[in-house]
């Protein structure tokens, strides 16, 4: 795996290279700002053209590193081949890989328009395992690399009126555990990072204002949490006391008071 733990000086054609998907905005940009900070080379993923060339620009200035840029839509069917052709231009195999990019969708599930159920399902479940599917045989033959899937502590338990949301983020967390087995004496560190209510604009895509009195953390604090932990190889990663409360709620409270609970709180949230 490769060393996390303290920043590369001096910039070399051998910088090590993550990629890092939703990386326009938000943990996914603070996960850039982060490698960027240790030495890595980047390739930035998102549809979001303008944001992401000014955060390339931006992160090729202040820390000498290069920064390309992948304007993709991981909805797309060939999303995954496409990014992973595109990678090979820099290196034939990433030593991080962040699948970072998803969206959130707050109601009930039969108010959501289809489409966007698709949408979401592809980008968090399909080209998400597809894109470890090419990606993962080089840094097992390689013998390191880090992949971080980020989660949700939403995954951890279903959620009403996030309930595609929350079950495509189950997966993530299933199948990041599942695999840090399999490849556990390879090298190679699968992580599923499970952030809970973090200072970013997915409220406002999602369309919900959450409830005031739920605690908040920032998108920098997640992605040096997450960093911080490859070295542990914790397969699940929560963040801050947000994600401990989660875990004892999960262990001591039964599931059905749980889920009624929980979607109490969600139900006040409000629509914008």
């Amino acid at each position: 795996m490769p060393n996390l733990d303290h920043p590369v000086v001096e910039r070399t054609d051998m910088n090590p290279l993550a990629i890092v998907t939703g990386a326009s905005r938000g943990i996914g940009a603070a996960y850039a700002r982060v490698l960027a900070d240790r030495g890595y080379d980047l390739l930035l993923v998102s549809r979001d053209e303008t944001r992401l060339t000014h955060l390339a620009r931006e992160l090729e200035a202040n820390h000498g590193i290069q920064a390309h840029v992948f304007i993709a839509d991981l909805s797309q069917s060939d999303a995954a081949h496409q990014l992973f052709v595109e990678s090979r231009q820099y290196r034939q195999t990433p030593d991080v890989l962040i699948n970072n990019a998803g969206f959130g969708l707050y109601g009930e599930f039969i108010s959501h328009p289809l489409p966007r159920i698709q949408e979401m399902l592809h980008i968090h479940v399909r080209t998400v395992a597809e894109s470890i599917r090419l990606f993962l045989p080089g840094m097992v033959e390689r013998r390191s690399g880090a992949i971080i899937n980020v989660a949700s502590i939403a995954g951890l338990f279903p959620i009403p009126h996030f309930a595609e949301y929350s079950a495509t983020k189950a997966f993530l967390v299933s199948f990041s555990e599942a695999l840090a087995e399999e490849t556990r004496d390879t090298g190679v560190v699968i992580q599923a990072c499970c952030p809970g209510q973090t200072e970013t604009d997915f409220h406002a895509s999602a369309g919900f204002r959450p409830p005031g009195f739920l605690p908040v953390q920032t998108a920098d604090q997640v992605a040096h949490t997450s960093l911080a932990a490859l070295p542990n190889k914790s397969p699940v990663v929560t963040i801050g006391w947000q994600g401990k409360l989660t875990a004892l709620a999960i262990q001591w409270l039964p599931r059905r008071f749980l889920i009624k609970s929980v979607g109490r709180i969600t139900k006040l949230a409000r629509n914008l």
